[in-house]
């Protein structure tokens, strides 16, 4: 395997991580019927979360490579599966904010990695996707960070005037 195969591999990886975000954040957008300012949120960053996954298919391509059904295949089964599992819940919109919380911290780190690989190889075009791609999903992070809060609060008011 080339260090261009690896860099292509992990960019399979951050494909099917982006397929699989797009399934969760698509089940939480119908969640949060109930708290619209979340909601908005949550669908614009499903429309960046698809941007996304062309964005690092497009690096994938320009590399010469494909992107692997395999992988993609299994991380929106992922997705779905992760999707329906806070759904019953009470306190759902709390776990998702956690969940999104930690996938957008993974998302960081993998873009991280992405550019210095990319970097290594000389390859600018990839770097400022990935670098691109980070800075939305640090904002993303960002917002959760400063709304979670809030959204305890609104869940445990909840909870109790029912």
């Amino acid at each position: 395997m080339t260090e261009k195969d690896l860099l292509i591999s992990w960019l399979n990886d951050a494909h099917g991580m982006e397929n699989a975000l797009i399934k969760v954040l698509d089940h939480q957008v119908k969640d949060a019927q109930d708290f619209p300012h979340v909601q908005a949120k949550l669908e614009q960053h499903l429309e960046q979360t698809r941007r996304h996954a062309e964005m690092v298919k497009g690096c994938i391509e320009t590399l010469g490579g494909k992107t692997s059904t395999i992988k993609t295949g299994m991380a929106t089964l992922f997705g779905q599966m992760q999707a329906i599992s806070t759904g019953p819940a009470k306190d759902e919109m709390v776990k998702n904010a956690l969940a999104d919380y930690a996938a957008e911290n993974f998302e960081i780190a993998s873009y991280t990695a992405l550019i210095r690989a990319a970097e290594d190889l000389n390859d600018q075009q990839t770097a400022a996707v990935c670098q691109q791609i980070r800075q939305e999903e640090e904002e993303m992070a960002r917002w959760l960070q400063q709304n979670l809060p809030t959204l305890v609060q609104q869940t445990l008011k909840a909870v109790t005037t029912r």
